[in-house]
């Protein structure tokens, strides 16, 4: 509905509402920056009123924590002080598909109704999606010991949005992932119905103060990409083509996918035959100076940084480069940027959010340089193409954690030019990508995989032009 229809819309049902003393009710719509609801309509005594407006809070119980069932749980000593919510360990997916479950059935709200024994309200909904053995409210979630704040960097699916004031001054959104920098995906419970539409973050103005929250029994879900895992890229049969390398997450095999120089992958060919789920954040570059690729690995649980050379048909017996404290870095990847005609290694260091620079030497890495200031652990995934935008000098790519925004960071042959956005939002949908030049043009390209968590998902080549990416190509249909 239009801005100008939904306006008109309510004129005519505010008409209604003044005569009867029922709220302005309005099914669906689509999200848009509304004026401030109007006020409640006062009710008679033992009526419940409901605001009904499309956005924002429409009533709640004031500061009680309610049983499934609808009634005020007692605290164990048998005083009138509210008890401890018992909030059992949800998965992030779990509580996204546990609110899909209220879309679309025609609820209605009501602070004293309750469906699947939760209240029929913001918070009751959003108890429910995180399994909570009773229906809180907007201003007990934190006091009772549920929740936790944390930033805006942070928000994953599952988190939410909580204005925690009392009554219809609170509210409560289910956070499920980034459109873009300024809105979110996200499911809540309003006057009007139930929703998942997108929202300006951290809510629509007029609403009150929003901040992201935690609920600390929240749980991660199994392994992030349960198909193929810590993608990477290089030549590893000798063909002159870039082949895709991943772990399979089931075996914690290596494997090569061969490039055609096309673009396209050939049948897969086992080149590490077990034991690499226990290594991250895999890079390739010729490191020793053979000529060939190698990879570069962080073993996760000792924290030693190993190369792994390439001898043209597979790998040879690693050698340590990097004797601890890789643990503490992230997103590796390998590039010349220091211009001395010797691959180098960049990393995050997730404490600072630095960007390290660690000069190769053709048989190990010098001491490590700052390139990136800080903020670099705001990014998901770091990589390096090679050429993107083809002035012979290899580029980093960085996924932005808050936005889903895709950067392209141009190497100068001494450290890293201004950032270019070539990817508008989305790419947190995007579980793992490699970089590499897959169809012989000699610009970068990328594969990745979209997949939701804990989902496999398809594989995509989206192809470097010099200036930014073309449309992808589906290159994998399935199990990545």
């Amino acid at each position: 509905m239009s801005r100008k229809a939904y306006l008109r819309t309510s004129a005519v049902a505010l008409g209604l509402a003044g005569s009867l003393s029922l709220g302005l009710l309005v099914q669906g719509g689509t999200a848009f920056a509304a004026d401030p609801a109007p006020a409640g309509v006062t009710a008679p005594a033992g009526v419940t009123a409901v605001a009904g407006g499309e956005y924002g809070g429409a009533g709640q119980p004031v500061g009680v924590g309610t049983s499934a069932g609808g009634a005020q749980a007692p605290a164990a000593d048998g005083s009138s002080a509210v008890a401890s919510v018992l909030a059992p360990a949800v998965t992030r997916s779990e509580a996204i598909q546990r609110a899909k479950t209220w879309v679309g059935i025609g609820l209605q709200y009501s602070w004293t109704g309750s469906h699947d024994g939760y209240r029929t309200d913001c918070s009751g909904y959003v108890s429910m999606a995180w399994k909570l053995d009773e229906s809180l409210t907007t201003d007990t979630f934190g006091p009772q010991g549920v929740t936790e704040q944390i930033g805006k960097g942070d928000l994953k699916a599952g988190d939410a949005l909580l204005n925690d004031n009392s009554g219809a001054s609170g509210h409560v959104v289910l956070f499920e992932k980034w459109t873009d920098s300024d809105h979110y995906m996200g499911y809540e419970f309003t006057g009007s119905g139930v929703h998942y539409r997108e929202i300006p973050y951290p809510y629509f103005s007029g609403y009150g103060t929003f901040v992201p929250v935690r609920n600390k029994s929240i749980r991660e879900d199994g392994p992030s990409d349960p198909g193929m895992t810590n993608l990477t890229a290089g030549d590893f049969n000798g063909d002159g083509k870039k082949d895709l390398v991943a772990v399979e997450v089931s075996t914690g095999k290596l494997w090569s996918y061969p490039g055609t120089g096309t673009g396209t992958l050939g049948n897969r060919v086992l080149i590490g035959s077990g034991g690499w789920n226990g290594m991250s954040n895999l890079a390739v570059g010729d490191l020793n100076r053979d000529g060939k690729d190698d990879i570069v690995a962080t073993e996760k649980s000792t924290g030693k940084l190993w190369l792994y050379p390439g001898t043209g048909n597979g790998l040879g017996d690693r050698v340590e480069i990097g004797s601890g404290g890789w643990n503490g870095m992230n997103n590796t990847a390998v590039g010349d940027f220091n211009g001395d005609g010797k691959d180098d290694v960049v990393a995050s260091e997730n404490s600072t959010g630095k960007l390290w620079l660690y000069p190769g030497t053709g048989n190990g890495l010098g001491d490590r340089v700052e390139i990136g200031s800080g903020g670099w652990n705001g990014m998901n995934k770091i990589v390096s193409p090679g050429d993107m935008n083809k002035d012979g000098k290899d580029d980093l790519v960085a996924t932005e954690t808050s936005t889903g925004k895709l950067w392209l960071y141009p190497g100068t042959g001494h450290g890293l030019g201004d950032r270019v956005e070539i990817g508008s939002g989305g790419w947190n949908g995007i579980s793992d990508y490699a970089g590499a030049d897959f169809t012989g043009d000699g610009i970068g390209d990328l594969a990745a995989v979209e997949s939701a968590p804990g989902e496999t998902g398809k594989l995509y080549l989206y192809k470097g032009t010099g200036k930014g990416l073309s449309s992808r190509t589906e290159i994998g249909t399935g199990g990545w």
